[in-house]
């Protein structure tokens, strides 16, 4: 591939990853999303009399090895509209911050975490994660998604119980859409 193909592809698609990391969209979800299609389209643009292509066809235009392949057309199969994608590794926080008894009071909601110090803090939360990243640097993630915040008590409180919620997620489409808009492929 040429330099030139390369920065004309970067261009494209920049302005749609840069949305991505604003709204907190992981690169393994993306990864997903583009592998899917990838198959999806040449399933269909390689397939001989009428029918699907092989996996070893699929294989060979996409890259994408023919183990991937097989789990992704049975995926695409079984139910195409109804894939979830884990957003970001912060959403694997919220999931046990909701949902773990350690993590929530005795009316079921998330408890209000001490940074570090105490049993079942925020630290200790990250650490159960397992994320790659540190407690401080979630911390800030948390902050500048709107999704924490500090208390007067220096406790940290879960405001929304998902990285793509109700109150960003028409924000999200509608910029989303701009950017369909703006492409002559939309």
């Amino acid at each position: 591939m040429q330099i030139v193909t390369i920065k004309l592809i970067k261009k494209v698609i920049k302005p749609i990853i840069e949305l991505f990391v604003v709204f907190g969209i992981s690169y393994r979800s993306l990864d997903m999303m583009i592998k899917e299609i990838y198959v999806s389209i040449s399933s269909k643009k390689f397939g001989k009399r009428g029918r699907i292509a092989n996996n070893s066809r699929i294989s060979m235009a996409t890259g994408i090895s023919r183990r991937e392949v097989r789990k992704i057309k049975s995926r695409l199969l079984s139910n195409p509209d109804s894939q979830s994608y884990s957003v970001s590794p912060l959403s694997k926080v919220i999931k046990i911050w909701i949902n773990d008894c350690q993590y929530i009071d005795p009316k079921n909601q998330p408890k209000k975490l001490d940074y570090r110090n105490t049993k079942n803090s925020f630290c200790d939360l990250i650490k159960k994660a397992r994320i790659n990243s540190t407690p401080n640097s979630a911390l800030q993630e948390f902050k500048r998604l709107g999704l924490v915040k500090i208390n007067e008590d220096k406790k940290i409180c879960l405001l929304q119980n998902a990285v793509i919620n109700d109150s960003n997620e028409e924000i999200f489409h509608a910029r989303l859409s701009s950017h369909l808009n703006k492409s002559q492929y939309g």
